[in-house]
């Protein structure tokens, strides 16, 4: 081993460095550089088709949880009162009601008009909560979402 490092230290520079294996810094770096951009190419390419499933499973669950959160606060309405005002019988525009209760959530709905439909029979509440919204403002597919509940009325 000694005798091959003294014959190295007598060999011209160009010999030494003539059979090196692998790769210079700057070869890594250009691969690393082609590699990102094809990358970016294809995930581009690949990405609306998943972000518009991912805005419509997102947005479904923004609105099933946002109807059962109002049935909720008219079971109670039902439950502490008794009954109902006449004004929360029929159908009513209720996209206020998200707005201001701050769903921080319902922002991501655009286009959102949310309707309840409220009907008494023999002391029977058959409520409905209907969503519909846009999943994008440049996209013309409209998508619904509708829960209903029965909620009985207190005999007292």
């Amino acid at each position: 081993m000694l005798l091959k490092c003294a014959q190295l230290k007598n060999m011209p520079i160009k010999y030494v460095y003539k059979n090196k294996l692998g790769l210079s810094l700057i070869e890594v770096m250009a691969g690393l550089i082609i590699f990102t951009l094809l990358f970016l190419f294809v995930s581009k390419a690949y990405s609306p088709t998943a972000t518009d499933s991912h805005n419509l499973l997102r947005g479904t669950t923004v609105a099933m949880n946002a109807c059962n959160w109002y049935l909720n606060s008219l079971e109670q309405k039902i439950q502490f009162e008794g009954v109902l005002p006449d004004s929360e019988l029929g159908e009513n525009d209720i996209t206020y009601e998200f707005k201001k209760n701050q769903f921080s959530d319902i922002l991501l709905l655009r286009g959102l008009k949310a309707t309840s439909n409220v009907k008494l029979e023999n002391n029977l509440y058959n409520v409905t909560i209907t969503f519909k919204w846009g999943n994008s403002e440049s996209s013309k597919k409209n998508h619904h979402f509708e829960l209903s509940r029965l909620i009985v009325q207190p005999n007292y």
